[in-house]
């Protein structure tokens, strides 16, 4: 296909999508159809987002029937994972329930561009080929063009919109402002940026020889880090013997670690490999085998790492994902192992290892993102065995957990507690949390110290010798949506000072409560039994203002200046803080 025809394909499909990515916001700003149907909307945008971008790197790389076959099954790919992930995600303390995109999971977008990129370089190759499974100096050849050219297109849709703001901040220098403006409407930036990635898209495919040749510095240079991550990898092995095991565990991310530096180990002796047609430095061959030899130990000590905290704490979604890449991790570690063991320095079994192990991480993908092996509802069955054979009590088992963090899962699993199924003290806590409508939104707060000692905690200033209302210290602050505001001292071990103040002259004192080293000051009043947050006071980090409240030199004086009323909200005119006293003699002039 004559290349300028193939631009103005790739830019139109580029338009396209702007388009239709700017309906879809425009749609959830303003909640119409599709946003009204959750499934629906998360099925458009993930099939939005990256169907055309595969669309415009197969046009010209792919026979026009290979590319309508890949484009249908990848559309069907995003619908159906999109509308599993909305199925299964959270269904609590979401308002309004329609908006979709914060329930998208970022882990989502990222396993499910990583199984497209995979399964993309495949199709390619394979069809470059002529071949159900391509040779791998052509895999190698696609997925590397592919990381170049993305990398590339982000470098230019970075830089074109660093322009654009250097442009509007040019204007607003003349008071013209309209241009800053313009580029930060959706329907400006949304197909801008689409055209764009397109654009870049279509020039980096184009320029063959430039991106082989970027390509292969790049390879290059990274080929010889290989020599020190080696070293410092057996150096890590070795020294392990020495410092025992225990060190390695305290430290609580030991399998994340781990699994980071075989990573970089498979990156970098895939580096030095590349396509395995080339010569390479005798260096670089010895390293190469050195690094598959200790990949072993690295991959199997965060394996028996995971394994640990799972036996102590149970699996959690979290664990479950760490155990997919362990899996991936095993996959290398094995197959490097058995390279060096059947080809030695050449490394030749590396290829098929790298081909196989392709196709289990889409096969773990896909089971990640379907109910299959789904992390939240491994992690939910997992918890709930420890509850039912003992291993952690009623009273200490996390329901929060289950709540905020296994989505419909956990919720499934809350209705069953509160039923009785884990008997009264799980049902009850299950209860709570499940019609708290602010748990998904914060973590689970640890329990606040006994009453008492929070009471001794609290000095009261004004009067002097006065009580502090003991039902305020009592008051469960766990589902108050301005918790955040409060002091620490009614929630946690901390100091603060009060003063009993009738702030508003209805013959009743309010409480002003303020935390001794700094941080919130409260102002709270008793309405129907509750105590409720009536506001902050302002200026409180103001000098001068904790030692005038230590002291109880507090008195009501009248406002400076009047409210102003817009519309039906009522603004407060804050004053700045004075400036400090000076601390010593000053000297008179200045210096210039």
């Amino acid at each position: 296909m004559d290349l300028r025809v193939l631009q103005s394909y790739r830019l139109a499909i580029g338009l396209a999508q702007g388009l239709f990515l700017f309906g879809l916001q425009q749609a959830f700003a303003n909640q119409i159809w599709p946003a009204t149907n959750a499934h629906l909307f998360a099925s458009l945008l993930m099939a939005g987002f990256f169907v055309p971008l595969i669309a415009i790197s197969g046009l010209g790389n792919l026979r026009q029937r290979t590319l309508a076959i890949w484009l249908a099954v990848a559309t069907l790919i995003c619908v159906g994972l999109a509308s599993y992930s909305i199925y299964r995600m959270p269904i609590f303390g979401v308002a309004p329930p329609t908006r979709v995109w914060p329930l998208v999971s970022s882990q989502f977008v990222v396993c499910l561009a990583a199984l497209l990129f995979i399964a993309d370089n495949l199709v390619v190759a394979g069809d470059a080929d002529r071949r159900w499974i391509a040779r791998y100096p052509t895999l190698f050849d696609a997925s590397w063009k592919h990381g170049v050219q993305a990398a590339l297109a982000l470098l230019f849709v970075s830089v074109l919109w660093g322009i654009l703001f250097l442009g509007a901040q040019l204007f607003a220098l003349i008071k013209i402002v309209w241009v800053g403006r313009v580029i930060a409407q959706p329907l400006f930036w949304i197909p801008v940026t689409a055209v764009g990635v397109a654009y870049a898209l279509h020039v980096a495919d184009s320029r063959a020889r430039i991106v082989n040749g970027a390509r292969t510095l790049v390879l290059v240079l990274l080929s010889w880090l290989l020599p020190v991550m080696t070293l410092l990898a057996a150096g890590f092995i070795l020294t392990i013997p020495f410092t025992g095991l225990d060190v390695l565990w305290n430290t609580k991310r030991a399998t994340a670690i781990l699994l980071t530096a075989a990573g970089v180990l498979v990156f970098l002796i895939n580096a030095a490999y590349q396509d395995g047609e080339d010569e390479t430095a005798r260096l670089l061959r010895y390293c190469r085998a050195a690094a598959a030899i200790v990949l072993l130990p690295i991959v199997a000590l965060a394996s028996y790492a995971l394994m640990l905290r799972v036996n102590q704490y149970g699996w959690t979604p979290d664990r479950v994902i760490a155990a997919a890449l362990a899996v991936v991790a095993a996959c290398y570690a094995l197959g490097y192992a058995a390279a060096i063991a059947r080809t030695g320095l050449s490394l030749r079994w590396l290829e098929p290892v790298n081909v196989g192990t392709a196709f289990v991480i889409i096969l773990l993908f896909l089971t990640l993102l379907t109910p299959l092996a789904d992390p939240a509802r491994i992690s939910v069955n997992s918890q709930l065995a420890r509850l039912e054979a003992g291993i952690v009590t009623p009273e200490k088992f996390d329901y929060n957990f289950l709540r905020v963090k296994t989505g419909r899962y956990g919720a499934d699993a809350l209705d069953a507690m509160a039923k009785q199924a884990y008997g009264p003290v799980a049902a009850d806590n299950a209860e709570r949390v499940r019609r708290s409508p602010f748990a998904a939104a914060r973590p689970s707060w640890p329990p606040p110290p006994p009453a008492e000692k929070r009471l001794a905690n609290i000095t009261m200033v004004l009067p002097k010798g006065a009580e502090f209302p003991a039902s305020l210290i009592q008051q469960d602050w766990s589902n108050d949506p301005k918790r955040f505001s409060l002091p620490r001292c009614l929630i946690a071990d901390a100091k603060c000072e009060a003063a009993l103040v009738d702030i508003d002259g209805d013959g009743t004192d309010e409480v002003l409560l303020v935390t001794v080293t700094g941080g919130s000051a409260v102002a709270l009043k008793r309405r129907d039994d509750r105590w409720q947050i009536e506001g902050t006071l302002s200026n409180a980090f103001c000098h001068g203002f904790r030692d005038g409240f230590g002291k109880g030199e507090i008195t009501l004086a009248e406002p400076k200046y009047k409210d102003i009323q817009v519309g039906s909200q009522r603004v407060v005119i804050q004053e700045s803080c004075p400036p400090r006293p000076p601390a010593g003699p000053t000297i008179q002039g200045r210096v210039r």
